[in-house]
């Protein structure tokens, strides 16, 4: 399956290939959910199967780009790299490698996570290099020791990277994994383990003094959110601190989240009168995220099918109800139906008036409906 997913692999040695593949079916190295991405495969001895690679690893938004040398002839030696950035690890005497990268001192290739071990502690020391960079800005530096020293964010959640590499930088580039609880949102499934909110900023200018935010969120989360109101960033001035400001976007998540969850309570709570009031008639009703409701009336022996759709902004926005004959074909295998809107509504209303309003409302459309469909089919 997994040579299916990356035909690629079927170029690699095969003391080789196992290594490989436990990194690329890793979807988190870092902050960031991104799988690692492999190219430019060749061989060290002219073998058909290589045994060198390009890596392309995710970190703060950017892909660093690290190639890794093996020799398939001696597959007990671990591998060497070639950084994208060349200061990278340029200084660092062998000793303070052993210390920080012991999966590649201690080199096992019998164990298959022995090449994602050596890239995750490679991507701590280059988390650690670019700390040491953002030392001699002052004001990133300010930026930086204040988030730590927040309740806000873990260290283990945030990376930042300076650039370009190797030369005076001019954009900072800071990405944060927002600590949301995001547990009470009904739709939620079981791939919502992955759910994350991740805050992209970028300092440019003179004086760091440009910044633009930037708001990603999981597939599962924007699911979550999707037919609410658009998720609006505030704005982030020059004179702004980032400890503040990701409190005040973590601050908009929370409140989005609250009304996500209080506007389903008022549905749930709606369609919970409409069934206590039309419990014999209904056909079926949405009992997770309580967006719709059908009924099945009589009408002088004439059979309808109501629906009612209660939209995302509920209470606010208007329900929306349609009338469906069970008789009448509008064109061929399409049911003729008439939609309601203009009926008396109110969002202040309560809701248990606001359910006698609707249901007398349809009562008396029932009967135009049930003439309409006679006149129209007759």
């Amino acid at each position: 399956m997994l040579n299916q997913q990356y035909p690629i692999l079927t170029r690699v040695d095969s003391h080789i290939k196992p290594l490989l593949v436990d990194v690329l079916s890793t979807d988190k190295v870092g902050v960031c959910y991104g799988a690692i991405e492999v190219d430019a495969i060749s061989s060290s001895c002219g073998k058909v199967e290589g045994d060198r690679f390009r890596l392309s690893i995710p970190y703060a938004r950017q892909n660093l780009t690290w190639n890794v040398f093996f020799d398939s002839q001696c597959p007990e030696i671990g591998p060497d790299f070639i950084f994208n950035d060349n200061t990278f690890l340029a200084d660092m005497d062998i000793d303070t490698l052993s210390a920080k990268v012991p999966s590649l001192t201690k080199w096992n290739p019998n164990n298959t996570n022995a090449l994602l071990n050596v890239l995750t502690e490679l991507l701590s020391c280059y988390k650690q290099y670019q700390m040491q960079l953002l030392q001699k800005q002052e004001r990133l530096q300010l930026e930086y020791d204040m988030l730590m020293k927040s309740t806000l964010v873990k260290p283990e959640d945030v990376e930042m990277i300076l650039l370009p590499s190797g030369s005076k930088p001019t954009e900072a580039r800071f990405l944060i994994n927002l600590s949301v609880d995001v547990s009470q949102l009904e739709s939620r499934t079981c791939d919502s383990e992955t759910d994350t909110a991740m805050l992209f900023i970028v300092f440019s200018g003179t004086d760091w003094n440009r910044v633009t935010p930037q708001l990603y969120l999981s597939k599962t989360l924007e699911k979550a959110f999707d037919g609410h109101p658009a998720l609006n960033l505030p704005h982030f001035s020059a004179d702004k601190l980032l400890i503040d400001y990701v409190a005040e976007v973590i601050k908009c998540i929370r409140d989005k989240i609250n009304l996500i969850i209080q506007g389903l309570e008022k549905r749930r709570a709606f369609i919970a009168a409409l069934l206590s009031h039309q419990f014999r008639s209904v056909v079926e009703y949405d009992s997770v995220n309580c967006t719709f409701t059908i009924f099945l009336h009589s009408e002088q022996d004439f059979y309808i099918v109501w629906r009612i759709d209660l939209l995302p902004g509920f209470p606010n926005e208007k329900p929306i109800v349609t009338f469906t004959s069970v008789y009448h074909m509008q064109v061929p295998h399409t049911v003729y139906t008439e939609n309601y809107q203009n009926f008396p509504y109110n969002p202040r209303w309560e809701l248990s008036f606001m359910v006698t309003k609707l249901l007398n409302f349809i009562q008396h459309a029932s009967k135009k409906f049930r003439s309409n469909c006679i006149k129209k089919f007759s």
